[in-house]
């Protein structure tokens, strides 16, 4: 219920602030002053910048493993203007605080989906002033901390209607029982091609090779379970064990091989 007081005593980080000029720190300074009791989990600062595909990916795929918690997002190249900040209730339970880009949708999806949304509104959860450039210090940082210590939705701000969310920051794949639209979500810093394609909507058969179509062009590939499977320098197709698909080179930069980027689209078909 709306009025339910939360409790969560993890809140989780994801932003792409980086590590060199102390935005992080400062804002686990935020958070330990309003809530000192609280464990803070950084999924990660190394989003590329301005890149919501790659943070909802990355939080997205990372939910599933983390306890019930508060999820604070900020990848926000929109900061400071009419975009909402928002506070999502989801049906397992956890709260992602975070601007409304899009950025909160996959996880969400994830966790059972959206069960009450709230737009960030009280004043009196954040720290003043706020700047109009750092949101993640003096909006979703210290909220995030209030609701993880107790503070109900309710106390947040008004209600917002499912229904007016902003869509994920890619399109969504389109399942058919032998084929999949989908897009390449990131790139990670092994190369591995990274897609928004959920292995549980379209399983893996390591038995089976796949019919990759890029903007590079077509090429058939195998399936597999692992790298050690593949000779070295092979193209492969697996599941990344958080869920979604991934096209590999066992030892080698897939990305580079297919030549493709984040935000293009793929398709794999069964053989």
């Amino acid at each position: 219920m709306s009025g339910d007081r939360t409790g969560l005593r993890f809140v989780t980080f994801l932003t792409d602030f980086g590590l060199a000029w102390g935005p992080v720190g400062t804002c686990h300074a935020v958070m330990a002053g309003v809530a000192p009791g609280i464990r803070i989990i950084d999924l990660s600062h190394g989003i590329p910048p301005f890149d919501k595909r790659a943070g909802a990916w990355v939080l997205a795929s990372a939910v599933p493993y983390l306890p019930v918690a508060v999820h604070v997002a900020v990848v926000d190249p929109g900061v400071g203007t009419e975009r909402l900040p928002l506070a999502l209730r989801t049906a397992r339970g956890d709260v992602l605080v975070g601007p409304d880009n899009g950025l909160l949708i996959p996880a969400a999806e994830r966790l059972g989906g959206v069960v009450e949304v709230r737009e960030i509104t009280n004043l009196d959860l954040m720290r003043q002033p706020v700047s109009h450039t750092f949101h993640g210090r003096d909006l979703f940082a210290p909220v995030g901390a209030h609701i993880a210590s107790g503070v109900s939705l309710a106390e947040v701000g008004p209600a917002v209607s499912i229904q007016h969310l902003s869509p994920p920051p890619w399109t969504r794949p389109n399942y058919a029982a032998h084929v999949v639209v989908g897009e390449v979500a990131l790139l990670d810093n092994f190369g591995n091609v990274r897609t928004n394609i959920e292995e549980r909507r379209w399983p893996i058969d390591p038995s089976r090779r796949v019919r990759l179509v890029t903007p590079s062009g077509p090429m058939e590939l195998p399936t597999a379970r692992t790298f050690g499977e593949m000779a070295r320098g092979s193209l492969f197709v697996f599941d990344d064990s958080s869920g979604y698909i991934c096209i590999a080179r066992n030892q080698g930069s897939a990305g580079i091989a297919l030549g493709v980027r984040s935000g293009d689209a793929l398709s794999l078909e069964r053989m």
